[in-house]
């Protein structure tokens, strides 16, 4: 068994795709039924935000965070050689416990349960070569990409659409914990299926790109030079962002033919925003100011999965009957400052914790039970 070494680069990017995650998953929490009526009728300072999150955040940091749990297996599996079955597999049935909890009794868009079931792919190939992960990534998301394309267009030829009934989330009519509870489950037992099929795939396709940047040795034992980043961030973001805004004005015209038509382009797009992202922080990390970030954020991608959960357990109490109950009352523009204090919260307590005790909560009770030795 070889012993691995935290690379901060990647703990930094675990804090980022944390705060990505955070942005997108508050709005099922804040503002549960959505917007009123058609675009036209949403205020415009609504409008402006509903657009930005979606052209800038949308799709990008969960695959980010799906890269790097790709990125992780391939650290483990290297550490944990020959063992790596027993290891990993019991990593993976914990994480499946924990979402199925996490998504019956906090948030009903939970990711650890397609984790686990794509992770369970994942180790079942863990001998493939780096060009053939490369290849599943890129015929996964292509082909996910073009069905979901190809569906729209069908619906879009087929005639006009209507916008269908909006998504009612667990913040709302939640006054109490009892029906906060009953609504974030039954959400969850609609939604699980759904949630596995489409997320499944393309998670998958992260965990190959991932452990195929982690065979090819990119961060570990140094970050590419600043010539390469600046190349990929050029390269990625400018495509990337424009079909993402596209993406994000056919969401809100409503239909089903545009909204699967933008679900489709966003499909295509994320990975180009996500990869320039993680070039354009790389390069932020190599800053003065962006250093000092940069160990904050790191803090936070260490107990990665203990803030994962924990931002579910501080948005219920912000938003649903499980605390104060604040869905749609805070006006759209403010929620993302309420995310960056929620935030920066996460990133004070994790110092805190990490300087005490050295490891997150949830990671401790996850690394006694995966290193536990069995009976007999």
């Amino acid at each position: 068994m070889t012993t691995s070494v935290r690379v901060p680069e990647i703990d930094a990017l675990r804090g980022l795709a944390l705060l990505g995650i955070l942005m997108v998953n508050v709005w099922f929490f804040a503002d549960p039924s959505g917007p009123r009526g058609g675009p036209a009728e949403v205020p415009v300072p609504d409008q402006a935000v509903r657009f930005l999150v979606a052209t800038f955040v949308e799709g990008k940091f969960y695959l980010l965070f799906s890269l790097l749990f790709g990125y992780g297996f391939v650290v483990q599996r290297d550490s944990t050689a020959p063992h790596t079955v027993r290891v990993v597999g019991r990593r993976l049935a914990a994480l499946g416990v924990l979402g199925f909890l996490h998504g019956l009794t906090l948030f009903y868009g939970d990711i650890l349960v397609t984790y686990a079931l794509a992770g369970t792919l994942l180790l079942a190939t863990r001998t493939m070569t780096t060009r053939a992960r490369w290849g599943t990534a890129a015929a996964i998301t292509a082909g996910v990409s073009l069905l979901i394309i190809g569906s729209a267009l069908l619906v879009l030829a087929a005639g006009p659409a209507g916008s269908g009934a909006a998504v009612i989330g667990p913040g709302t009519a939640s006054d109490t914990p009892g029906e906060a509870f009953v609504a974030n489950a039954g959400m969850y037992g609609a939604l699980l299926p759904s949630v596995v099929l489409f997320q499944g795939p393309l998670a998958l396709a992260a965990f190959h790109a991932g452990a195929a940047l982690a065979e090819r040795g990119v961060l570990r034992p140094h970050p590419p030079s600043r010539r390469v980043l600046v190349r990929v961030a050029v390269v990625a973001l400018p495509p990337g962002l424009a079909v993402s805004a596209l993406q994000a004005h056919l969401g809100r015209q409503g239909g089903e033919g545009l909204s699967l038509l933008a679900t489709g382009l966003s499909v295509a797009a994320s990975p180009l925003v996500t990869i320039g992202y993680a070039a354009a922080f790389l390069l932020l990390l190599r800053s003065r100011p962006g250093r000092a970030l940069g160990r904050a954020m790191a803090d936070a991608g260490r107990m990665s999965l203990s803030n994962y959960l924990g931002q579910s357990v501080m948005l219920c109490l912000v938003f649903t009957g499980y605390g104060f109950g604040l869905a749609d009352r805070i006006p759209v523009p403010a929620v993302p400052a309420v995310v960056v204090g929620l935030y920066a919260l996460q990133l004070g307590a994790s110092h805190l914790i990490l300087a005490r005790f050295g490891t997150g909560p949830v990671e401790a009770v996850l690394r006694r039970f995966v290193r536990r030795t069995p009976a007999g």
